[in-house]
């Protein structure tokens, strides 16, 4: 009896922390925060409906178009991780190009996909709406070729 209370008290102890929330280290009214929470949600989490609230209305369009956001990833993005490492350039703070209601920020990604390290970099279109920052687009990136 003992025994089946220990194993059920530990087993409800390792579902409850298993599915943990990414930190986001910014302001949650800020174009950091929503540009960390995007690429979360489709890299890490494979959360097509949250990316597709955190973006513009067509952009959201076109995320929903791929299907999954894997797909949306993988072809759009041109990115494919198993693991990643999402982080938010924050030299880029003072200089990022923020006029009122827009943002452009830089977001590097580092990772691994296929036992390969990966380090990659986006430049992210912010615009903000009624007070709120939504994804109006994920730019190339500046230094690929």
């Amino acid at each position: 009896m003992l025994r089946t209370i220990f194993l059920s008290s530990l087993f409800i102890l390792l579902a409850a922390c298993g599915d943990t929330a990414p930190e986001i280290k910014a302001d949650n009214d800020s174009p950091e925060y929503k540009a960390s929470e995007f690429f979360y949600a489709v890299l890490l989490e494979d959360d097509i409906n949250k990316a597709v609230n955190a973006s513009v209305p067509k952009y959201g369009r076109i995320i929903k178009s791929y299907g999954s956001t894997k797909q949306f990833a993988r072809n759009v993005l041109n990115m494919r991780f198993d693991e990643v490492e999402i982080e938010i350039d924050h030299g880029s703070r003072s200089v990022r190009k923020r006029f009122g209601d827009s943002a452009v920020l830089n977001v590097i990604l580092h990772g691994k996909h296929n036992g390969n390290r990966i380090a990659d970099m986006r430049q992210i279109k912010l615009v903000k709406v009624k007070g709120t920052w939504y994804i109006e687009k994920v730019l190339d990136d500046p230094y690929a070729r």
